[in-house]
């Protein structure tokens, strides 16, 4: 195993793949099915019958075809249908969408009277699991399955993640912006493992999808059949990359029959959603006046309060300066005050639209299969300035040949095409600081104006530039099968994905003007810091893997399985940044004369690996799997570079058991899992391990000669050859049930994880220059439960659900490898405490009279060590010492919650009727912490010259309102850090019930549209999502909101309403 083992040819695989592609799969081939039942084919025999539903309906338009040919006719009005076959041995072929395709032989006499069953989910479900299939009856593993139907009429959906937020078990999924392609989605299994990243691997039919839970923003929603979520031990089979879960996304493919097209289309309102609500121009200026009349100041020692005096009094008005220079002082750059009613949320937001359509075709025989899917998708913004959207084009093509009796090939081939933009300068637009009231957008002529320094920050988005975004992927498989004997199949599948992402960014100078419009008063950027950034990044992944599957029954009791085979994965990235300064705006190509610099980057890593699957099950009652991963991975050295990854899973079907027989009638199902494994992670590491890698600076050093010199220094890490993967223990106990004909189903999981030997950054002297390297002396421990639970029936005509699951998951970091201190505020690790915890004083109250203040300075002033001052005043808050030593400081700092929720949740309900369906999703989390860190969005009056929010109006401290819940305004920066430091009073509670979906639709009856002559279903339906919301948040930010709120964190969340039509041809 040297150092060739990662090395290889990359343009063979690549050619060797597009020419199976090409030379194999070739083009679709339509399949056209004669209604009228006539072929140009001797006839030897005749078939009448009837299709109906389980309710005796008649199916109108099911699809009734001689296997293995085109000839084939579709049922009429009343679900009658006659066929002329070929022999009458042939097989016929029954099927239509949203029921189980069945296959009878010519001479059945269950051919006249046709039922078809709905395609809902049974224990004979087959459920995709890594390198296979397993019957959900025997499977032993905590695996999810998520079915196309969640994701169907849920309007415009930005990424597939949106539709399964808290509805899947063990899955947490969330959001951090509203932002078109930038939303943020995150998704962790069953929460953290590692202080290092441990998102679930994302395989896509079969291939690694190289972007991850990023990338999923590329795909289609409606070309996705199934997403299975492996959870314990079950990922075990994918090894070192497991740590996390496993995403098993299968794409939909075609079934035999006659052609089909089905057609998606869906138009989207975008409202805005919660936002704080801002002060008006008086509310402003009596807090400002408030604020400083607390601080000691009156209307003749405060030029704030003057200026708060004449905004009340100049309200919608403004006072030109150059013409009145002695209104008030203090306000020297400053050309005018301007005192206009507006509220800035108002001004940067608005509402928006988005719109998303898919066309399949889909069709063929048994010998040749094919599906034809495109699709298209705007998205528009919220943000009222600058040019922001995101469109994206889709194009997936898959075919299933039978190359012989026993050698198939299924090829897949998609193309994604994504365009985005947004303003370059949007980070300076949506800073964590909100205008004061009177500031307006625009001059009087409708131009960027400027205050002093402040700048108007809509006319940053709407003038100083785009950043435009293409990305282009590509994404092939091509797998073989082939079975050799009845009881051994071999499978070999190769695998390559591309990316290419184009940037381009402009940052152009602005001239700022008075409120007159007049004489410019400020430029910024200013034309010599203008900029053009073009960067290319690309990435190619390839993939070649075999692997043989065996499966034999003993004596009708003994079902034997075994599976064992090999992958080889190779990435390579390349990316290249060029900047350059003293533009000109008009050519949309990199240009200019001032500063230019270049930023290069390559990389590329390999994997190989060993896998294989042992499976014995007795009678379907006794069950046992075992997983086994030997992985390599080129970024390790050589003697730390393999590692065996391993799972073991059971199960017990008491219902099998003959002492369960006589409880039949009420119990379907029960069935108790187990299972242990471990699962590598190796995101802590670089992928050069054990090499000093240095930076290179272009002209970047001391000056010589007038120049800057290029220099070379290291990396800032010393290097270390002793690192290996990270281990993690995967412990999963759990419960299948299913009473009352499997009418009200569930199952719970109690699941632990133990991460031993973490790699975290180590403690060396610093005497040594550099960075510590990373050692894997950390310990990590996660665990919870999660749990489902449904009721579905029928009352007569009517069908109807209703269900609930729930996750909790906590976590601790047990050993950080060194002496860990406690701070205020949010700490991502803490020893001995969840990640992303919040830390701070216990609240006791607020000062009431003048002699508890001086208690309250009498015992802690001295030596504290959380910024108490003696300028405290009656109506500020007080806190504790924790651990009675007689002073305040960071040792009676106590744990406050986590900004990652413990508990999610959601609560579904629905029902169909003649057509019409209805749906509800509840959706809402628990036991998550808030805290905005002393900012302006929690902190009233922060600064005088900012807004701030209405929360605390007529809530502040008096001798009137001694128990009001904010302390008197101030702007005096000691008081207010001292006030709003994080406590057990400044934390919010994070937990929050959302309605996040209502559907209704209407599916026309089959009569109706059977006298189209070409319509064979056609449902309408209207959809809202995030339509309503329970939380406690007190500064009116929606509780998903990040902590911080800057930035693309400041987009909202929106209302959408969605009207949608899903037609099938």
């Amino acid at each position: 195993m040297g150092k060739n083992l990662f090395r290889f040819s990359s343009k063979r695989i690549l050619f060797s793949t597009m020419m199976a592609s090409v030379l194999v799969v070739g083009a679709p081939q339509l399949v056209f099915a004669d209604i009228d039942g006539t072929q140009s084919v001797l006839q030897s025999a005749s078939v009448r019958g009837k299709v109906t539903d389980a309710n005796g309906e008649p199916i109108i338009g099911a699809n009734v075809q001689e296997k293995g040919t085109v000839n084939g006719v579709i049922t009429d009005i009343d679900g009658n249908f006659t066929l002329n076959v070929t022999s009458k041995t042939s097989k016929i072929i029954i099927s239509f969408i949203g029921y189980k395709t069945i296959e009878l032989s010519v001479t059945d006499p269950k051919l006249q009277a046709v039922v078809l069953v709905e395609d809902s989910e049974t224990l004979d479900e087959v459920v995709v699991i890594g390198y296979g299939t397993q019957k959900k009856a025997t499977l032993t593993g905590a695996v999810t399955v998520v079915g196309a139907k969640m994701l169907e009429g849920k309007g415009n959906l930005s990424n597939p993640l949106q539709a399964l937020q808290s509805t899947v078990p063990g899955v947490i999924i969330t959001r951090s912006s509203g932002a078109p392609g930038e939303e943020g989605w995150g998704m962790k299994l069953r929460g953290a493992t590692s202080t290092n990243s441990t998102d679930p691997l994302v395989i896509i039919d079969g291939v690694e999808f190289s972007d991850g839970i990023s990338g999923m923003r590329n795909l289609n929603t409606d070309d996705i059949e199934s997403i299975n979520f492996l959870k314990d031990a079950s990922a075990a089979i994918y090894g070192s990359k497991a740590a996390g879960g496993v995403v098993l996304i299968t794409t939909k493919k075609a079934k035999e029959g006659r052609t089909t097209v089905q057609y998606n289309g869906s138009f989207t309102a975008k409202v805005i959603g919660l936002q704080p609500e801002l002060m008006s121009i008086d509310q402003w200026a009596d807090a400002l006046i408030a604020a400083q009349t607390n601080d000691g100041y009156n209307i003749a020692t405060s030029s704030k309060i003057r200026y708060a005096d004449l905004a009340k009094r100049y309200k919608n008005h403004y006072i030109d300066l150059t013409s009145n220079p002695n209104v008030t002082d203090g306000f020297s750059g400053v050309s005018d005050f301007v005192f206009m009613e507006n509220d800035w949320q108002d001004l940067l937001w608005g509402n928006s639209s988005a719109t998303q359509h898919e066309l399949a075709v889909s069709g063929g025989t048994s010998k040749a299969l094919y599906r034809l899917s495109l699709g298209y998708m705007y998205d528009g913004s919220t943000l009222q300035w600058g040019n922001n959207n995101k469109e994206r084009y889709n194009l997936r093509l898959t075919n299933t040949f039978q190359l012989a009796k026993n050698v198939s090939l299924e090829s897949i081939i998609a193309y994604s095409r994504e365009f985005q933009v947004k303003p370059s300068l949007i980070g300076n637009v949506l800073s964590a600081s909100i205008p004061q009231p009177g500031l307006p957008s625009s001059t009087v002529d409708g131009r960027p104006y400027s205050w002093n320094d402040w700048r108007s920050p809509n006319w940053l988005a709407e003038l100083g530039g785009d950043n435009k975004l293409k990305v282009s992927s590509i994404n092939i498989s091509e797998q073989f099968k082939w079975n050799i004997t009845k009881e051994l199949d071999a499978v070999v599948q190769l695998g390559y994905n591309t990316g290419l992402a184009i940037r381009d960014i402009q940052e152009k100078a602005i001239d700022w003007y008075n409120y007159a419009g007049t004489k410019i008063v400020w430029s910024e950027p200013t034309q010599e810091n203008s900029k053009y950034t073009k960067s290319y990044a690309n990435t190619d992944y390839y993939m070649v893997s075999g692997y043989l599957n065996w499966h034999k029954t003993l004596a009708n009791k003994h079902n034997l399985s075994a599976m064992a085979g090999a992958q080889y994965n190779y990435t390579q990235y390349e990316r290249t940044e060029t900047a350059i300064k003293n533009i000109k705006p008009s050519l949309e190509v990199p240009n200019g004369s001032g500063e230019k610099t270049v930023k290069p980057e390559k990389w590329h890593e390999a994997m190989m690996s060993y896998f294989g699957r042992l499976g014995y099950d007795y009678k379907g009652r006794y069950l046992l799997d075992a997983n086994l991963r030997y992985d390599g991975s080129s970024k390790f050295q050589p003697e730390n570079r393999w590692q065996f990854f391993w799972g073991m899973m059971g199960a017990w079907r008491l219902t099998e058991e003959k002492f369960m027989q006589p409880l039949t009638s009420f119990v379907d199902n029960l069935k108790l899992r187990f299972s242990y494994g471990m699962l590598g992670n190796q995101s802590g590491i670089g992928r050069y391990d054990g090499t000093q890698l240095y930076d290179f600076t272009s002209s970047g050093g001391v000056l010589m000669d007038g120049k800057k010199v290029s220099i070379i220094n290291t990396n800032k890490k010393i290097v270390s050859t002793e690192r290996t993967w990270e281990r993690i223990h995967n412990y999963n106990i759990a419960l299948e049930f299913g009473f009352l004909g499997n009418r009200l189903t569930g199952v719970v999981d109690l699941f632990l994880k133990k991460n031993n030997n973490m790699l975290i950054e180590a403690q060396y002297p610093g005497i040594l220059g550099d960075g510590a390297p990373s050692a894997n002396i950390g310990k990590f421990e996660a665990k919870g439960w999660e749990g489902t639970l449904n009721w579905a029936d029928k009352i007569g005509t009517v069908s109807y659900h209703i269900g609930a699951s729930a996750t909790y998951t906590t976590n601790k970091l047990i050993d950080l490898g060194a002496t860990s201190v406690m701070k205020s505020g949010f700490q991502k690790t803490q020893q001995g405490y969840p990640l992303n915890s919040f830390f701070g004083l216990r609240y006791t109250g607020k000062i009431q009279n003048e002699e508890q203040l001086q208690k309250y300075y009498d015992y802690y002033l001295n030596g504290n060590g959380i910024g108490m001052q003696r300028n405290l005043r009656l109506g500020d808050n007080m806190f504790e010492d924790v651990n009675g030593d007689g002073k305040l400081d960071e040792n009676d700092m106590v744990y406050l919650g986590t900004d990652d929720p413990k508990l999610s949740y959601s609560i579904n309900a629905g029902f169909e009727w003649k057509g019409i369906d209805f749906s509800v999703i509840f959706q809402g989390v628990g036991r998550r912490t808030v805290f905005r860190e002393r900012s302006s969005w929690s902190v009233p009056m922060k600064s005088w010259w900012l807004n701030t929010t209405t929360q605390s109006v007529g809530k502040t401290w008096s001798a009137e309102q001694p128990d009001a819940y904010y302390p008197t305004y101030s702007n005096t920066s000691s008081i207010n850090d001292y006030n709003y430091q994080c406590s057990s009073w400044s934390v919010e509670d994070g937990a929050y019930i959302r309605l996040k979906n209502l559907t209704i639709g209407y599916t026309l009856p089959s009569v109706w549209l059977a006298k189209t002559k070409f319509l064979s279903k056609l449902r309408v339906y209207l959809t809202g999502a995030d339509i309503w919301e329970h939380s406690n948040i007190k500064d009116g930010w929606d509780p998903e909101q990040s902590r911080d709120v800057k930035e693309l964190g400041r987009y909202p969340f929106n209302r959408t309403y969605t009207v949608g039509i899903n037609a099938t041809f």
